[in-house]
């Protein structure tokens, strides 16, 4: 009898880990959008492309690529791995319709004729001709289609508005007012130069950031994530006043490569949380600290997410100074941890009130 209810409480545990790993992986799509699961050779493709995509990079950091044809080839990339992997609908989830086939293909296109044009394509980036605003305004909506699907309404709609601006001008009141701008002037700057949509922000993302994302996928694969949180845990996770100095230290050691402060706390989450309760920590700050820890990790030096690199080549200073300036309100905001009373300690205790709030 008592086995039975030993083989019972092991399947509930089961059943609520699997639940809790899909409510895990519906938070994750809610941020980073819902992604295709394929299978078969449609898999093996879209695997290739991206090692594909990965090895180009490599490469251009060590050799030497033309920024003209680097950052063009990497926006591509993008938008051709955004439309297999991202569904227009959630509907037509994990299939991979013609009309994703066909802006992707649109997208080839678009950096074909780019690259074919030569010096002659940017010489006309004051009078583009016909073909030059029609791959023009196709990349525009392209770009604006990938960020619905990867990242929602949002981005989309802010961009809209500002495109809205740059006609509407004449007619805006003051002092709003400007001269407005023609079709043929906005696609010469956001499509044949480099001050556009092939601006410094891709200029960031296409020569740093997609290091630091091949380095985490690394670490990810590698099983390499799990270490860091193995090594916390053995370095603080032996006394109980040190299970918040555990979750601090493990989202730092995994939340910094990954890049993906929902995806370091779901990872973490499912293995601190009990610890965190256990030493008597109440379910709603024991979630805060996690979810604070993954999302902080990613805005700690070194990495501090993407907005440092773009900080760095907007200000036009050194990434160390932005390290620098970023210690300490990174120090100040990961300095306070709850410390949970003797008594909770002792009796392993969840209740809110037998803790305490230190800051050091």
């Amino acid at each position: 009898m008592s086995e039975r209810a030993h083989q019972q409480g092991i399947d509930e545990e089961v059943a609520i880990s699997e639940e809790a790993l899909h409510k895990a992986e519906a938070y994750i799509e809610e941020e980073e959008g819902a992604a295709n699961r394929v299978a078969g050779f449609l898999a093996l493709f879209l695997t290739l492309l991206a090692v594909f995509m990965s090895v180009f990079h490599l490469y251009a950091a060590y050799s030497i690529v033309p920024t003209q044809t680097l950052r063009p080839i990497h926006v591509t990339f993008v938008l051709v791995l955004s439309f297999l992997m991202f569904p227009i609908a959630r509907r037509f989830r994990d299939r991979v319709m013609w009309w994703d086939w066909a802006m992707a293909l649109l997208s080839i296109a678009v950096l074909v004729y780019m690259l074919r044009g030569g010096d002659d394509f940017t010489d006309r980036g004051i009078t583009p001709n016909d073909w030059d605003i029609f791959f023009g305004v196709s990349l525009i909506l392209l770009v604006m289609e990938a960020m619905r699907r990867s990242n929602g309404l949002v981005m989309p709609i802010v961009t809209s508005v500002f495109i809205v601006y740059a006609f509407a001008g004449p007619w805006l009141p003051s002092p709003w007012t400007h001269k407005g701008y023609e079709l043929g002037r906005l696609v010469g700057h956001m499509y044949m130069t480099l001050e556009g949509i092939y601006g410094p922000a891709v200029d960031v993302s296409s020569s740093l950031i997609i290091l630091f994302t091949i380095f985490g996928a690394f670490l990810q694969f590698s099983k390499a994530g799990k270490f860091f949180i193995d090594f916390s845990f053995s370095a603080m996770g032996g006394k109980p006043t040190g299970a918040g100095r555990t979750v601090v230290l493990s989202s730092f050691l995994l939340g910094g490569p990954s890049g993906s402060g929902v995806a370091t706390t779901v990872t973490l989450g499912a293995v601190a949380y009990p610890m965190l309760a256990k030493v008597g920590y109440e379910k709603n700050a024991a979630g805060g600290l996690l979810a604070a820890g993954g999302l902080g990790a990613i805005i700690s030096p070194p990495v501090l997410g993407a907005a440092a690199f773009l900080i760095a080549e907007f200000l036009k200073i050194s990434y160390l100074d932005v390290l620098l300036m970023a210690v300490i309100p990174t120090r100040a905001s990961t300095a306070c941890t709850r410390r949970p009373s003797r008594r909770s300690r002792a009796s392993g205790s969840s209740r809110a009130s037998t803790g305490s709030t230190s800051c050091r």
